[in-house]
């Protein structure tokens, strides 16, 4: 049955390319339309095949049957999409979380602040919902960030997240 429909495809678009080289190569004169109208037929014909042989074959129950059949299969073939969807999603927020600390302790690293962790909890949605930094004790003569508070205004500023969301551990030597 399968096979069958990849042939009439098949035939289609041959038709398809052989109708564009017609439509090329014929002159524009009286024949012109004669040429049209044995096109169509010959589309009609080719549309209308599968049909025919389908009824010819008698074999219209049993392709019913393979084609739900098929139906069955694609809808358990649904089901493990859906669960392997889920695993992508924990993957993306994984990711998404990832990319996040790496961002975070580099650019505090970049204003000579020693970062020990990140930790970032996000929402199901990907809203942040809380970032937790460990810094070691800031070394004002290094850091051009001198405090905490400096810190956590920093961060509110690069990633547009409110205050009481940002928690910043100073640890001592």
């Amino acid at each position: 049955m399968i096979d069958l429909f990849r042939n009439w495809i098949s035939v289609l678009l041959c038709l398809g390319i052989f109708v564009t080289i017609i439509r090329l190569v014929i002159p524009k004169n009286n024949l012109r339309k004669y040429i049209y109208s044995l096109i169509g037929i010959i589309t009609i014909i080719a549309l209308v095949s599968p049909l025919i042989d389908i009824f010819k074959n008698n074999d219209m129950q049993d392709s019913i049957k393979s084609v739900l059949s098929n139906l069955d299969e694609q809808e358990n073939v649904n089901v493990d999409t859906e669960k392997y969807s889920n695993v992508k999603e924990e993957a993306v927020k994984k990711s998404f979380i990832q990319s996040i600390k790496n961002d975070v302790k580099s650019k505090l690293e970049g204003k000579s602040i020693v970062v020990k962790s990140v930790d970032v909890f996000i929402s199901d949605n990907y809203d942040i919902e809380k970032i937790e930094i460990n810094i070691e004790k800031i070394d004002t003569s290094k850091a051009s960030i001198s405090s905490v508070t400096q810190i956590v205004k920093y961060i509110n500023e690069e990633y547009d997240i409110g205050y009481s969301k940002i928690e910043v551990i100073e640890e001592g030597d």
